[in-house]
């Protein structure tokens, strides 16, 4: 369980509430070798530090595309968008967790580097949309999550201080970034960066590797 003076959450989604990253690896391996370039995971995984307009802008330079960052931005929604409103499946115990969470009175919200309405799509899709306050993006703060600042944004707009609030997240500049400004901080594992968990574990409050660990 989470410590009794929480009472507000901010949840990652790829990857911590979604188990979606390999979407974005396959589609980025798509996308890129779609223009013959040589794909390596190494991208996937720079690009999982940005929000996804730094993204784009990213592969446009580092493929020399014929494209703008804005046409590169659509096409990969193109690639992505069925996925995630189809097979991608949240994380094993998230919708029980949520519930229950919901049910004791916690507020909560997603803080996302995706794009805001794919991501709402999917988290209604999800079937979990009604209970979040709101959806907050990396875009709309004007930064990525190695800065604190959507996690400092999200507390403001719950109404919660960040040492009343729980950060879910599977990445780990975001597990520091959010240590840094106070927040009680849980690390998730996800497969597609397994290798991060133990250095997630040094630095979270909580580590976990599912959301079925907190209903027992």
């Amino acid at each position: 369980m989470l410590p009794g003076n929480i009472k507000y959450i901010i949840f990652d989604m790829d990857g911590t509430l979604l188990d979606s990253l390999s979407v974005w690896a396959d589609s980025d391996r798509e996308f890129i070798t779609g223009f013959g370039c040589e794909y390596d995971p190494a991208h996937s995984k720079t690009m999982k530090t940005m929000h996804f307009d730094s993204a784009c802008e990213y592969l446009v330079r580092e493929f020399s595309l014929p494209l703008s960052p804005e046409e590169t931005g659509r096409k990969i929604l193109e690639i992505v968008e069925e996925r995630y409103l189809g097979p991608v499946p949240l994380k094993d115990g998230a919708y029980d967790f949520i519930r229950s969470a919901a049910e004791r009175g916690i507020k909560m919200c997603v803080a996302t580097s995706n794009r805001k309405k794919l991501a709402s799509d999917a988290l209604r899709a999800k079937g979990i949309l009604d209970l979040m306050e709101f959806v907050i993006t990396s875009d709309e703060v004007g930064c990525g999550k190695e800065s604190p600042e959507i996690f400092l944004k999200a507390a403001e707009k719950l109404g919660g201080e960040p040492s009343a609030t729980a950060v879910f997240e599977d990445s780990l500049h975001a597990v520091i970034s959010a240590k840094s400004a106070g927040f009680f901080v849980v690390g998730m594992f996800d497969k597609t960066y397994a290798e991060e968990f133990e250095s997630i574990k040094k630095h979270a409050d909580m580590a976990l590797t599912s959301f079925e660990e907190l209903l027992k």
